[in-house]
């Protein structure tokens, strides 16, 4: 008897752990192919050395609906026509998304629900 709850404890874990595989290998799946394929997110090296940091907060701080202080902005994302990124209200959770040419020329502001702001 013995024997045989040894042998079905080696069985089942083994079988959990497959599982457990499984499951990651899907999760990475999903967060590899979540980005547009065309969108190249820029490291934050990058971004200071072109300074687009900076010229991502000028174009932030003309729109009137969009508070600095309780913000946070997400990486920058180099697109085909351009630059985007996120803004998060960090207090309401309100999401602006951001889209600029190459330019730094402000193509649209919209919030989550796809609403202009401005």
């Amino acid at each position: 008897m013995k024997k045989h709850v040894l042998l079905f404890l080696l069985f089942s874990t083994f079988f959990a752990y497959s599982i457990i595989n499984i499951q990651d290998s899907t999760n990475t799946f999903i967060i590899e192919y979540n980005q547009n394929p065309r969108d190249r997110k820029l490291s934050t090296q990058e971004v200071k050395e072109r300074g687009f940091d900076l010229l991502a907060n000028q174009i932030v701080e003309n729109i009137d609906e969009i508070d600095l202080r309780k913000m946070a902005r997400s990486a920058i994302f180099e697109t085909s026509y351009g630059f985007r990124w996120k803004m998060v209200n960090l207090q309401t959770g309100k999401i602006i998304i951001l889209k600029v040419d190459k330019n730094f020329k402000l193509i649209s502001a919209r919030n989550s629900d796809n609403s202009k702001i401005m």
